[in-house]
């Protein structure tokens, strides 16, 4: 396990929150590449659709996405999450791996906390524009292909 995994979970298990530089571009447009996020311990059964969650996935990797969905698998609840920009497939996380929740986001030394009802509100419109996300992508794709024949 990396060492920023094993830090932050022994913070989260405190009741700390973690302040770390995200790197990357999955989180565009709320989230870029040398924010700030903050992200606050969270009980599995607290998490909801729209929240972006600090989470464990495959190769012990930390990621931190979206939420989108909540699925049940014999007993054990299963997240269904992706990344806001990601045109792929989602991860399906065990509930169990998700470690914190996103609570504040810095940019340019100004601070964008994340629990008002704006910000409830919009990222739930995230997750209902996120499955158009791939139709859209496909369909740009398709279009490129069509103008590139025509020249």
């Amino acid at each position: 396990m990396g060492t920023f995994l094993t830090i932050s979970r022994e913070l989260f298990e405190q009741g700390k929150s973690v302040r770390f530089e995200a790197r990357g571009w999955s989180m565009r447009p709320l989230i870029r590449n040398g924010d700030f996020i903050t992200a606050s311990p969270v009980d599995s059964t607290s998490i909801k659709v729209g929240d972006i969650v600090f989470y464990i996935a495959g190769n012990n990797r930390v990621l931190v996405h979206r939420i989108i969905g909540l699925r049940r698998n014999n007993g054990e609840m299963i997240v269904l999450i992706k990344g806001d920009a990601c045109f792929g497939l989602l991860d399906k996380v065990d509930s169990r791996n998700v470690l914190g929740k996103v609570v504040a986001i810095e940019r340019n030394g100004r601070k964008k906390t994340l629990d008002t009802a704006w910000q409830r509100l919009l990222s739930l419109i995230f997750v209902a524009v996120s499955p158009l996300t791939l139709w859209g992508a496909l369909i740009l794709i398709r279009g490129k292909r069509i103008l590139l024949r025509g020249r």
